[in-house]
């Protein structure tokens, strides 16, 4: 490919990766942007293996594929591991908020359990209703208020200056996690064995550890779920 052709896709290229970018939430460019520069990579490796740098083309490959992650290529699971069920869900509830998290996209969705906004989905309110509802989870004196936190770090990164709110609320002790709650924390059914269970553990774990756009909060329930399940 001639130089000049190839400065013009990867000018059309970056502009269309700025724009895409510009349009998600926060949280959700890094993992973006991680995954472009896999494909980027496995496609130069490619390159090289059609040159014959087989020796410098696997390594590439190997390294572009674990920034892209398994479930970019194969949302199903490995066809030689374990198995990912499509459209798997995990549900995080507390008195005020109910948190659906979904496998797949890693995205959060809550909706409101209790108060003036009762019924509607967190995407749906605009600021000052989710500032009153922040205050009404922190009046509560349960883990609503972590939760929507959780929500909040990952959907609007600046809110917490924005808001003039200097660190995340600690939740309170809930008790002992269920059973059932823990199946639905990991978006299992009660026959999953315990293979599925460390295999959904591990899958959250990376969509919403704090590193990438969840919180402790949320880690330390998918961590309680999975300790519960396996005892």
């Amino acid at each position: 490919m001639p130089p000049f052709i190839l400065a013009i896709v990867i000018l059309v290229v970056g502009y269309w990766l700025i724009k895409k970018a510009g349009k998600m939430p926060p949280a959700a460019v890094k993992p973006f942007l991680k995954k472009m520069a896999g494909g980027a990579i496995i496609g130069f490796s490619g390159l090289l293996a059609m040159r014959g740098m087989t020796q410098a083309a696997v390594p590439l490959f190997v390294f572009g594929l674990g920034l892209i992650g398994h479930s970019a290529i194969f949302p199903n699971g490995f066809p030689f591991g374990g198995t990912k069920t499509p459209g798997q869900k995990s549900k995080v509830e507390t008195p005020h908020l109910s948190m659906e998290l979904d496998h797949d996209s890693g995205n959060m969705q809550g909706t409101v359990l209790q108060g003036p906004s009762k019924g509607m989905k967190l995407a749906e309110l605009n600021e000052p209703d989710l500032k009153a509802f922040h205050k009404q989870c922190l009046n509560a004196g349960d883990q609503s208020a972590s939760l929507l936190e959780a929500w909040l770090d990952r959907n609007r990164a600046d809110w917490r200056d924005t808001w003039g709110v200097g660190s995340a609320s600690s939740p309170s002790g809930g008790g002992k996690m269920s059973k059932d709650e823990a199946y639905a924390v990991l978006g299992l059914s009660k026959s999953a064995n315990e293979d599925d269970i460390r295999a959904a553990h591990r899958r959250l774990m990376k969509d919403f550890h704090p590193d990438k756009g969840g919180s402790d909060y949320l880690a330390s329930k998918i961590n309680e779920a999975k300790d519960v399940l396996l005892g």
